[in-house]
């Protein structure tokens, strides 16, 4: 049987002590998948587990240590399947899939059914491992809370990561205007080469000033935030009467910090997002709703920098200096040619 590799670490807080180590390979049991991983995505909020910045918690079906108290690791997964379990028919070994993953950080990793789709053909396993959680927050914050429609006005906040370039792709696909954020000179030069007109510093409160420059004092309809502290409560004084504000952060809301109701009076409404929280049934039809797209090539995957495994400290520690633009990948093997 092939050795299996999970990414841990005992304590958080210092990036070196990040390890593949050996681990039970679990067979699967009723309706679920096991998939030898090819490309795993690394997302911003594993960084901060790893420094202990990360408040832990509990969700439906995703966890931050294991039984032992080990620190485990979740990122999107791409590979092939290697076993189904009962009531699994739609599935065959060696199907190439990709997957919203649960400790995907692991050469092989055994999920249930309904976070798993297939690959499209025309992608490659790391472009593939680029689109389940960013696209599917992307999509659910904004079709299905947001309720987002042509010609409305999106501020989007760090637009250049994961989640921030698919939200880019379905505001300009929906035909909405886009405002958007950013750290960096070099990542607001990227973002208006693919045609954001109004890009500001994510790391000025100067952002709100120049919104409500834009929009002659009217603001925006939607705003999807990252930001946290004095960045979200300015953000939410720009919305627009009936502005809906979608809130993809955590540490706000387990801090507990407090927002004044005020800016509530314009009919607003506030939508903290969390995929981790639905049922498997309406799950699943998100998934399939936005693989439907790229299908049909009416999406695009995000770029990416991908790094082999055994640079996984070196993959950390770029996505904390925040370099990257889109996605980082880490390699679990090769690709086929």
């Amino acid at each position: 049987m092939s050795t299996v590799l999970r990414l841990e670490m005992t304590e958080p807080g210092v990036l070196d002590d990040l390890a593949f180590k050996p681990t039970t390979r679990r067979p699967p049991g009723l309706g679920e998948v096991e998939i030898e991983a090819i490309a795993v995505g690394l997302n911003f909020r594993e960084v901060l587990k790893a420094l202990g910045m990360y408040p832990e918690g509990t969700s439906s079906f995703l966890g931050y240590r294991d039984a032992q108290g080990t620190l485990t690791f979740d990122g999107d997964c791409a590979g092939r399947v290697v076993a189904v379990g009962a009531g699994v028919t739609d599935l065959q070994v060696g199907d190439p899939v990709l997957a919203f993953a649960p400790t995907g950080f692991s050469s092989f990793v055994t999920l249930p059914r309904f976070t798993v789709v297939p690959k499209p053909d025309h992608l490659s396993f790391a472009e593939a491992v680029t689109i389940p959680g960013t696209f599917l927050t992307a999509y659910y914050a904004l079709h299905h809370r947001g309720q987002i429609r042509a010609g409305e006005t999106i501020l989007i906040h760090a637009a250049t990561g994961g989640c921030g370039l698919a939200a880019l792709q379905l505001s300009q696909r929906a035909g909405a205007k886009v405002l958007a954020t950013a750290g960096k000179p070099e990542k607001r030069a990227f973002l208006r080469a693919l045609g954001v007109e109004q890009v500001m510093d994510s790391r000025s409160l100067d952002f709100g000033d120049e919104v409500m420059a834009y929009t002659e004092g009217r603001g925006v309809d939607l705003v999807l935030n990252s930001l946290a502290g004095a960045f979200l409560t300015r953000s939410l004084t720009l919305l627009a009467p009936f502005g809906r504000f979608l809130e993809l952060g955590r540490m706000d809301i387990y801090q507990d910090t407090p927002v004044g109701l005020y800016p509530f009076r314009n009919n607003l409404t506030f939508h903290a997002l969390d995929l981790q929280q639905l049922a498997p049934a309406p799950f699943m039809a998100l998934f399939q709703e936005v693989m439907q797209l790229f299908v049909a090539r009416e999406l695009q995957p995000l770029p990416y920098q991908i790094f082999p495994k055994d640079d996984i400290v070196r993959a950390f520690r770029h996505m904390r200096k925040a370099n990257h633009i889109g996605k980082v990948v880490v390699a679990m093997q090769a690709e086929e040619p």
